[in-house]
């Protein structure tokens, strides 16, 4: 049984630690070590008991090590767990910003790591996670890191890093843009003469729904729009009144601007 150490035990971790946990198939042990009481705390309850051990002693103990901490943290971490990494553990970083030529340099050009990008909805076991392999890292290793990040919802894999400040825009900030729409819709209907109450739960119910009946469906998004916008109708206005304020254009700059600031943030 191969053992999962998490460097770091906020909501991430406890998200895929307790995925891995409570999986019916899981064929791995869970750790994990923070210096925080109140998160180590919580991750023994997300993991089923769980507790904390030191850094030490996790680097040494576990197969594969996932970095779940800021990424102001790791260039400080990351020289102590290549001193302690005696089983030459696979190291997976969920942190943005730090490249894999960055962890290599820290871990040795010998070590086999992976970036991970996931995003909040896999703290509900609905996330999306994009990987990126490091050139150390074999076809098992990702096949590894494929099936623990499954446990918190659907993986994706890029050859290239590169794509992963497009990806962290779209995926790993989009649920943050997502609440905004809400959030503004909510603040519509409120105006519109609904209670914020009732606007909440439509709002929150419409977006949910949307969501599901897009996964099920085999049409892209943009046939979807179009079988409810009847000519003519409310929903005509409505897009119409969206696309005469830019929001295609709103939604490119958003984009953009989050991909650039990932750049800037990984040294790119």
């Amino acid at each position: 049984m191969k053992t999962i150490g998490f460097v770091g035990a906020g909501n991430m971790a406890c998200a895929l630690g307790g995925g891995i946990a409570r999986s019916p198939e899981t064929r791995f042990s869970v750790k994990a070590s923070d210096p925080s009481v109140e998160a180590c705390r919580r991750f023994e309850r997300e993991t089923g008991g769980i507790s904390c051990e030191s850094l030490d002693l996790l680097s040494a103990d576990s197969d594969v090590l996932i970095l779940a901490v800021k990424p102001q943290i790791l260039p400080d971490l990351l020289p102590e767990i290549a001193r302690w990494n005696t089983k030459d553990a696979l190291v997976i970083s969920i942190a943005a910003g730090i490249s894999l030529a960055g962890m290599q340099a820290a871990l040795g050009s010998h070590a086999r790591v992976i970036r991970a990008m996931p995003n909040t909805p896999a703290l509900v076991g609905r996330g999306m996670t994009v990987l990126v392999p490091g050139s150390a890292a074999s076809a098992a290793d990702l096949e590894l890191a494929e099936s623990l990040f499954a446990t918190a919802g659907r993986v994706l894999t890029a050859e290239d890093e590169s794509l992963l400040d497009a990806v962290t825009a779209v995926s790993g900030s989009g649920p943050g843009f997502l609440f905004a729409y809400a959030e503004a819709m909510i603040e519509a209907g409120v105006h519109a003469g609904l209670s914020r109450e009732m606007t909440n739960t439509l709002v929150q119910e419409t977006i949910a729904g949307a969501a599901e009946l897009w996964r099920r469906s085999d049409k892209q998004a943009s046939t979807l729009r179009e079988q409810v916008t009847s000519p003519g109708g409310t929903t005509e206005a409505g897009l119409d009144a969206l696309a005469n304020k830019g929001l295609p254009e709103t939604i490119d700059a958003a984009i953009a601007a989050a991909t650039a600031r990932s750049r800037e943030l990984s040294g790119n």
